[in-house]
């Protein structure tokens, strides 16, 4: 492990034990404000997660159907649909894929995108998918550095009872400065041609995965809402402050589902697809296989190493739940990751310019080979094989 990922462990650790010496925040009240642009990832009530969200009912034509079976409809094709996971300063390599794709000439018209955490910062532009957007996604991952996004707190502000070890004021005006009114405006205008974007966070009050519909708040121009969600599901636990939405208090989306398929919800199996088998496209701004390497019996590497795990084992079990379901759905799954052996450091919040480069550079040089896609998640020995087999044989 770098110091650089250490350090942040250990800082994280010994925020945690200076917090008893902190005077005490405020208690809080359990907000209860309905969650009016965001459902489950079933596409039920947050409040109510037994029972099906009104947004999402909205959404679909018929009852039991769900979203993608009516935009099939209304498209009149089989859908491409992209998801793009988080990754701090690694979401590089998913902007430079974006460009290579494009590029390649293969690249779809996208009919929904979901992101999270550094996912969601890409997602807009993903969306909107022209060459100008595409430009705008270089600039963000390689044009920035640490100083972009964060500063570091004083221990005396720590001491004071902060929730977080940094402040992300630079953040809030990075996402400002590439979302703007006009962008916005042509979010609204996507969702006019029937084309859907969300991001997923995580609400640490209910702890559940709220995905949030971002079609419909570019529709309704709320500007600032839209701004705050994409803080709040790139905000890392501890180390970012969180955001405050509606009473509700949400953190980075990749605490609790590093992946989102929105649309897939319901609660009937859905039929066959309309048009035949739509695109599943995942981009996993991580390797796929983290080497082996023997563990210094020390605290901070002990720490920072069982955080990683616990991240790569939230990311594989958001990639096999994604292929389940598309292929209950009848579509293609296809995923990429960064090479494993791809020298980008060790630290997903260093934001270093040269890392970021070497990882938007091996993006757009992995979308132009002729076929860069795996069509099912690695398997760790998590899933049993049969299970797998089942799947494919379902066809």
């Amino acid at each position: 492990m770098q110091e650089t990922r250490l350090a942040v462990c250990v800082s994280l650790l010994l925020s945690l034990l200076l917090a008893g010496c902190a005077s005490a925040p405020p208690e809080r009240t359990l907000s209860r404000a309905p969650a009016s642009y965001a459902t489950l990832p079933n596409g039920n009530d947050p409040l109510h997660p037994e029972q099906l969200s009104p947004l999402y009912a909205s959404m679909v034509a018929n009852p039991g159907d769900n979203v993608i079976r009516t935009m099939e409809r209304k498209r009149g094709h089989a859908l491409n649909l992209l998801s793009i996971s988080g990754g701090g300063q690694n979401g590089a390599f998913g902007a430079g894929f974006l460009n290579g794709w494009r590029e390649s000439g293969g690249r779809p018209e996208f009919d929904i995108v979901g992101g999270v955490s550094t996912g969601a910062l890409l997602s807009t532009h993903a969306l909107l998918g022209t060459e100008a957007d595409d430009a705008l996604l270089e600039e963000m991952y390689t044009q920035i550095t640490k100083d972009d996004i964060y500063r570091s707190r004083r221990i005396a502000s720590i001491l004071s009872g902060t929730d977080s070890l940094r402040d992300t004021a630079p953040l809030q005006a990075l996402i400002a400065k590439y979302i703007t009114r006009e962008t916005l405006a042509r979010v609204a205008a996507a969702y006019d041609e029937g084309r859907l974007l969300y991001v997923g966070t995580t609400n640490v009050d209910y702890g559940q995965t709220w995905v949030w519909n971002m079609s419909l708040i570019a529709k309704a121009g709320k500007i600032e809402l839209y701004r705050k969600v994409l803080l709040a599901s790139a905000s890392f636990p501890v180390v970012f402050p969180p955001v405050e939405i509606d009473g509700h208090l949400f953190v980075d989306g990749a605490a609790r589902s590093n992946i989102v398929v929105a649309g897939m919800g319901g609660q009937e199996k859905p039929n066959p697809p309309l048009h035949g088998a739509g695109n599943l496209y995942l981009i996993n701004n991580g390797r796929a296989n983290q080497p082996p390497d023997a563990l210094r019996r020390a605290l901070g590497p002990v720490a920072a190493a069982t955080i990683s795990v616990m991240m790569d084992q939230s990311m594989q079990t958001a990639l096999t739940r994604s292929y389940f379901g598309a292929r209950l759905l009848g579509y293609t799954f296809n995923v990429v990751a960064i090479p494993d052996d791809l020298d980008i450091g060790h630290d997903p919040l260093a934001f270093d310019p040269v890392q970021m480069r070497t990882a938007f550079d091996a993006g757009r040089a992995m979308a132009k080979q002729e076929q860069p896609w795996s069509s099912a998640p690695g398997n760790l020995g998590d899933i049993p094989s049969w299970a797998l087999k089942a799947i494919e044989e379902s066809d």
